[in-house]
């Protein structure tokens, strides 16, 4: 540990940082096109696919079908004649983007590379650069990162949201030599309320110590 602690706070680590970046990217993308064929598998990526397709046509919501159990869709909800996902709405909408732009099966191997630069600039902030790449490396080598990063799951989006917004908080109020303006309370504000729209419960974990502090 005192190796961490003592590691020297030099350019290079961000250009190692950004090439583990890099590499989380290409890890994610080689997972979503040999291990899951830029495809839904699961019931929940059938949802959020769902969802996504909707809100390119800028719609929450469309008419039931008229024999609604013979058409029936993965956590899709029929109520009221309405036919809705029962997700939030976080995540559909950045998937929606993809979808529009053709680049659907690539919006998470892209959080993935954005959550690892992020987690790098957490560890360094908090501690020091060697544990930011430290915590880096582990996120990049880690099968429940590369294999959700792959998926079409909210995992990364919540990683990239969680990560900017303690990220923020702490440049707002947190300890050591902080500029308490008023741009970085604001920038955690808005992916707080971003991370709840996309993982209600999630946020509400991220939040709660910040929330004491």
């Amino acid at each position: 540990m005192k190796f961490f602690t003592r590691y020297p706070a030099s350019r290079w680590c961000n250009w190692l940082a950004l090439a583990l970046s890099l590499t989380g990217f290409l890890a994610a993308a080689w997972v979503t096109w040999h291990v899951y064929e830029a495809v839904p598998h699961i019931e929940d990526e059938l949802a959020y696919v769902w969802q996504a397709n909707l809100l390119t046509e800028g719609r929450l919501s469309m008419l039931s079908p008229e024999y609604p159990k013979s058409f029936l869709v993965p956590f899709v909800v029929d109520h009221e004649g309405l036919r809705f996902g029962k997700y939030p709405p976080g995540w559909p909408a950045v998937l929606a983007l993809g979808v529009a732009l053709g680049l659907r099966a690539w919006v998470n191997p892209l959080l993935a590379g954005a959550g690892v630069w992020l987690t790098y600039r957490l560890g360094r902030r908090v501690f020091n650069p060697g544990v930011g790449l430290l915590a880096a490396a582990l996120t990049v080598t880690s099968p429940f990162f590369l294999l959700n990063s792959g998926a079409l799951l909210s995992h990364p989006l919540g990683l990239v949201l969680a990560s900017g917004f303690i990220w923020a908080w702490l440049a707002a109020f947190g300890p050591g030599p902080v500029r308490r303006s008023w741009l970085p309370a604001v920038v955690a504000s808005l992916l707080l309320v971003a991370l709840i729209l996309t993982r209600p419960m999630t946020a509400l974990a991220v939040a709660l110590p910040f929330g004491l502090h």
